[in-house]
């Protein structure tokens, strides 16, 4: 009898070793993933510092940037203090979403009209065109290219101008990724006798855009009004 025994505890210890084998396999399986998500972790918390750094600094260099050219222009303190606030108020409205949701868009139509907003119901203003979300990233940059336009034209362009006629007109198309966006002001009746000097709004267009966005501009005086297209790949990093 005692040889039957023997037999049973050996079966049951065989059975014992190879459940604790496999319970030992699990736990290992599930350390090395705890190691493996947790370096994923540190990775990713790496490049989230990087990419913060990256944008900490590039907001910075537009900052200094606009206010190094908002003082340039000169006048009173006054204006320059309101030509730097409203430039920087453009800016970071889009900055600090983008801090947020580095992937995030934001409607198009919105962005300019966050710009006109007191000419919403204006018959001199019309914008249309299909919807377009535009990256954030983007969004920063063209956001004050609007802002310029919209300064411009409330001071001296279409938006000042009481004389019947004067319009502004934004459209924009969509077309393989690729926005295309128009700004024509026409019926103004003051028309400048020399070329406008280049101030900031029109150099932020022509030099920025393309240099930030890789967009392709141009910006025409006309008879009675001006002519903006920008061109930008929204899919474009």
């Amino acid at each position: 009898m005692p040889a039957p025994q023997r037999a049973e505890d050996a079966s049951s210890g065989d059975a014992n070793a190879e459940a604790l084998r496999a319970e030992l396999k699990a736990a290992r399986e599930q350390l090395d993933c705890a190691t493996r998500s947790l370096a994923a972790s540190e990775a990713r918390e790496r490049l989230l510092q990087n990419e913060l750094q990256h944008r900490v600094r590039n907001m910075l260099a537009v900052v200094r940037s606009i206010f190094a050219r908002t003082v340039e222009a000169g006048g009173a303190l006054e204006d320059v203090a309101d030509h730097f606030k409203g430039r920087l108020d453009a800016v970071s409205r889009y900055q600090f979403a983008s801090a947020i949701d580095p992937r995030g868009t934001i409607d198009l139509d919105m962005m300019i009209w966050d710009e006109l907003r007191v000419f919403e119901f204006d018959p001199r203003v019309a914008a249309a065109g299909p919807e377009a979300r535009v990256p954030y990233d983007i969004a920063v940059v063209l956001g004050l290219a609007f802002h310029e336009l919209a300064t411009n034209s409330i001071k001296f362009g279409a938006l000042a101008d009481t004389a019947r006629g004067a319009t502004v007109h934004i459209r924009w198309e969509l077309s393989q990724g690729e926005l295309s966006l128009t700004w024509e002001e026409t019926g103004v009746s003051i028309v400048m006798p020399a070329p406008v000097p280049r101030g900031f709004g029109r150099e932020f267009i022509e030099a920025a855009l393309p240099y930030q966005i890789g967009a392709t501009t141009a910006f025409e005086l006309r008879p009675g009004g001006i002519r903006c297209t920008i061109t930008v790949p929204l899919n474009a990093r």
